[in-house]
C-alpha cells in the first residue's frame, strides 16, 4: 500500500476528519476528540508508532535489542530517565537527544571504529549520570528543573507527593543533586536512527520507562501511550505473577480506547521455564486478559536466546562462545569491584544468564560442537521467528490499521449524531398539539429530575454502603488481616516471615481491586435498571455516564503507597532501634545476636505492619468512594443539564410552527447528509480491509 495510492488514502482520510471535526462541532457525540487529533497528527507526520510498554525489568530494552539484531539500548537506561526513546528508519546509525535548555546533541557511528558503537555508549552515559541518586525522584526533580520551578534552597518533600519513594531524611542529597543538575544535563527527548528492516518508513519502534518505575517516571509512559502510540506491545516478564497490580492497572486505563488488532501481550524470559510452565502461564494470560487482548496476540518469547543465536555466528564453535561470555562476564565484574558503577554489575548479570540460558540449550542438543544445531535450537526456543512475523505483519498492515482506526472514530460520531437527531425530530414534531407538546416537555423535565434524584440517593446509598463501621467488605477485610497475622506468628524463619508480608501485600492489592469493580458494578448496575424502568414506564431515554471512566481515574487518585514497617538490618541498626526505645544504660552493653530474638521481634513489626494496614484500607476505599461519588453525580447533572437547556430549547421554538417545521426539515436534511458521510466512511474501511 506503501506509494502514491497510499498518499491519495491518507489525503482522503485526514479530508473527512477535518470535515466531520467542522461539523461536529461541540456537540458531545462520544468520540474523544483530543485522542482523534493525535491520530491525525500522527497520520500527518507519517508516522506509526510501535510501543514497548511493561514493568521495570520486564526485558522491555533487551526485547526491542532483539528484534533490532543488535544491542543498542542499554538494558538500564529508562529507569534513571524520563526519556522516552523512539527508533526510527535511517540508512545510517546515529542518536540525537534534545536537551532541557533546548539544545541538540546529535552522536554518529563513526564508520571506520565499526566496533565501537558510538551512538549506544553516548546513550548509556546520559542513562548512567543518575546512578547514585536511584533513590531519589531524579525525574520528578529534572522536570521541575526544567520548568524552573525548584532551587537548592527552595524545595520541601511535600514538592514530591505523586513519589514512590521513601524522602524523609534525604534532603541532603536532594540538595546536592539539584545543584549538580543543569537543564543541558537533561534529556526530554530521545530520537535513534537505525536501518530497520521493516517496509513501512514510517514505523517507529519506542522504548518507554516501567509502568510501576518510581519517582514518577511512569506517568511518562501513561501519557506518551495516551498520545502518540498507534499499537502497543506489552512485555511482561513469565518471572512475575501473571496478575501484576501495576499491569493490571495500567492494561485497564489504556486498554479500553484501543483496537484489539493493535494490541499484543509478551511474554518474556521463558528461557529457563519448562514447556509445561510456559503452557500453563500463557493459557492463564489468555484467560485472563480474554476481554483485552485476542489469543492468538499473546505469546512468549526469550530476547537473550535471539541475541545469543545471532552471536554465535560470530564465532567458530559453540566452546568458543562460551569461553567469549565467560572472560566478558570476568571483565565485567573486575570493573563493578573497582568502582562499583552500576552498568557494569549489569553488563555481568547479563553475561551470566547468557551462560546459564545456552548450557541449558545446550542439554537438549547431541554435540554442542555442531554450531549451527546449536544456533536452530537457540532461534527455536527464543520463539522469535513468530514474534519476528508478527512485527513485519503490523509493518505491512500499519498504514491501513492507522487509517481505520481514525475513520472508525469518526463513523462512531456520526452514528451518535443520527441517534441524537432521531430524537428531536421526534420532539419537534410534537408541535401539531403546542398544549400537549409543552406538557408533554414539562413532563420529561421532571422525570429527568426525578432520575437524577433517584441516581445520586442511590450514590448516597453506595457509599454508605462502603464506608464506616458496617461497610460490606470489613469482614472479609478481618478475615485477611487476621489470616496474615497468624502466618506471621507461625514464621519459622525471617525468610518465611517476609514472604507472607508480601503475600499479604499482594492480596490486599487484589482486594482493593475487586472493592473498586464492586463500587463501579453498584452504579452501572443501577444506572442500566433504572434507565430501563423509565423508558418502559415514560418512553424516555435518559442520559448516560461513563462510570468504567470515573472509576479509572478516582482509582489513580485513590491508590497511594503504604509504608510497611520492615525489621532493622544486623545488629547494629537493632541496638539502634531499641537504645531509642529508653533504658539506654541496661542496652549499652555488649550483647549477641540472637536469631529467635530477631525473629521475635520481626513479627512483632510484620503484625504492627498487617494491622497498620488494614486502618489504611479502610482510608483508601472511602477516598475511591469520595472520588468515584461526586465526579459520577458532576458528570451525570451536566449531562442532564444539556438535555433541559435541548428541551428549553424546543419549547421555546414551537410558538413559531414555520420554525420548527424548518428545524425539523434542517434536522431531516443533516441525518440524510450524515447518511452519505457514514456510507462514504463505510466504503474507505471496506476498501482498507
Amino acid at each position: 500500500m506503501i506509494g502514491q495510492r497510499y498518499h491519495e488514502k491518507k489525503t482522503a482520510v485526514l479530508d473527512v476528519c477535518r470535515r466531520y471535526l467542522r461539523l461536529r462541532g461541540d456537540t458531545d457525540d462520544g468520540v474523544d476528540v483530543d485522542f482523534l487529533k493525535d491520530r491525525m497528527k500522527t497520520l500527518e507526520d507519517s508516522r506509526y508508532v510501535l510501543a514497548v510498554v511493561g514493568e521495570v525489568k520486564a526485558g522491555k530494552s533487551t526485547f526491542i535489542n532483539a528484534l533490532l539484531g543488535e544491542s543498542i539500548l542499554p538494558t538500564d537506561f529508562l529507569q534513571s530517565s524520563s526519556a522516552v526513546v523512539e527508533i526510527f528508519k535511517s540508512k545510517e546509525k546515529y542518536v540525537e537527544i534534545e536537551y532541557a535548555d533546548g539544545s541538540v546533541k546529535k552522536v554518529e557511528d563513526d564508520p571506520d571504529t565499526p566496533g565501537l558503537d558510538e551512538a549506544a555508549q553516548h546513550l548509556r552515559h546520559i542513562g548512567s549520570i543518575q546512578d547514585r541518586y536511584r533513590d531519589i525522584p531524579t525525574t520528578m526533580i529534572d522536570t521541575l528543573i526544567a520548568n524552573d520551578s525548584i532551587a537548592p534552597d527552595r524545595f520541601s518533600i511535600d514538592d514530591f507527593k505523586g513519589s514512590d519513594l521513601q524522602l524523609r531524611g534525604k534532603e541532603k542529597k536532594i540538595r546536592k543533586y539539584i545543584e549538580a543538575r543543569k537543564k543541558s544535563d537533561i534529556p526530554q527527548k530521545v530520537t535513534f536512527g537505525f536501518p530497520l528492516k521493516y517496509g513501512f518508513d514510517g514505523l517507529r519502534l519506542v522504548d518507554s520507562p516501567g509502568v510501576n518505575a518510581l519517582g514518577g517516571v511512569q506517568n511518562v509512559t501513561y501519557g506518551y501511550v495516551h498520545q502518540e502510540a498507534n499499537a502497543l506491545l506489552f512485555v511482561h516478564s513469565l518471572e512475575s505473577p501473571i496478575e501484576s497490580s501495576s499491569f493490571s492497572t495500567f492494561v485497564t486505563e489504556v486498554v479500553p480506547n484501543r483496537n484489539r488488532e493493535t494490541l499484543f501481550l509478551i511474554l518474556t524470559k521463558s528461557g529457563m521455564k519448562s514447556r509445561i510452565e510456559i503452557d500453563e502461564k500463557v493459557d492463564e494470560a489468555r484467560q485472563q486478559y480474554q476481554e483485552k487482548f485476542n489469543p492468538d496476540r499473546i505469546l512468549h518469547v526469550d530476547s537473550m536466546l535471539k541475541i545469543i543465536s545471532e552471536e554465535i555466528e560470530e564465532f567458530d564453535s559453540t566452546a568458543s562462545l562460551k569461553e567469549h561470555y565467560r572472560k566478558k562476564k570476568r571483565a565485567s565484574e573486575e570493573k563493578y569491584n573497582r568502582n562499583k558503577d552500576q552498568w557494569w554489575g549489569a553488563e555481568a548479570v547479563q553475561f551470566d544468564i547468557k551462560l546459564r540460558l545456552l548450557n541449558n540449550i545446550l542439554d537438549g542438543v547431541a554435540g554442542d560442537s555442531d554450531r549451527e544445531a546449536v544456533r536452530e535450537a537457540l532461534r527455536k526456543s527464543s520463539n522469535f521467528d513468530k514474534m519476528e512475523r508478527i512485527i513485519d505483519d503490523i509493518s505491512k498492515r500499519a498504514p491501513e490499521l492507522q487509517l481505520a482506526e481514525i475513520l472508525e472514530s469518526v463513523k462512531k460520531g456520526y452514528e451518535e449524531r443520527n441517534r441524537e437527531l432521531d430524537k428531536n425530530i421526534s420532539m419537534l414534531g410534537m408541535t401539531k398539539h403546542p398544549q400537549f407538546f409543552e406538557s408533554e416537555i414539562s413532563k420529561v423535565q421532571d422525570l429527568l429530575k426525578s432520575y437524577e434524584l433517584s441516581m445520586n440517593t442511590h450514590a448516597e446509598r453506595v457509599t454508605k454502603q462502603f464506608t464506616g463501621r458496617q461497610a460490606s467488605f470489613r469482614k472479609d477485610l478481618e478475615k485477611i488481616t487476621t489470616n496474615y497475622k497468624e502466618k506471621v506468628s507461625q514464621a519459622s524463619s525471617l525468610d518465611s516471615g517476609k514472604k507472607a508480608l508480601i503475600d499479604f501485600q499482594d492480596e490486599m492489592r487484589s482486594f482493593a481491586d475487586k472493592i473498586g469493580e464492586q463500587i463501579k458494578s453498584e452504579f452501572e448496575s443501577n444506572m442500566k435498571q433504572l434507565g430501563e424502568e423509565f423508558k418502559e414506564k415514560h418512553d424516555i431515554t435518559v442520559p448516560t455516564v461513563d462510570i468504567s471512566g470515573i472509576e479509572a481515574k478516582a482509582k489513580g487518585r485513590a491508590y497511594h503507597t503504604v509504608d510497611v514497617e520492615r525489621s532493622p538490618k544486623g545488629v547494629w541498626e537493632w541496638t539502634q532501634k531499641i537504645i531509642t526505645l529508653g533504658n539506654k544504660k541496661f542496652y549499652e552493653r555488649k550483647r549477641r545476636y540472637s536469631q529467635d530474638r530477631h525473629l521475635s521481634a520481626y513479627k512483632s513489626a510484620a503484625r504492627s505492619a498487617v494491622e497498620k494496614q488494614k486502618g489504611e484500607f479502610n482510608k483508601l476505599v472511602r477516598s475511591l468512594i469520595d472520588n468515584v461519588a461526586p465526579a459520577f453525580r458532576s458528570a451525570l447533572k451536566k449531562r442532564i443539564d444539556k438535555r433541559n437547556i435541548e428541551l428549553d430549547d424546543i419549547k421555546t421554538n414551537k410558538e413559531d410552527n414555520e420554525r420548527t417545521l424548518k428545524n425539523i426539515a434542517e434536522a431531516k436534511q443533516e441525518k440524510k447528509d450524515n447518511a452519505g458521510r457514514l456510507s462514504q466512511v463505510s466504503d474507505m474501511l471496506v476498501d482498507l480491509a
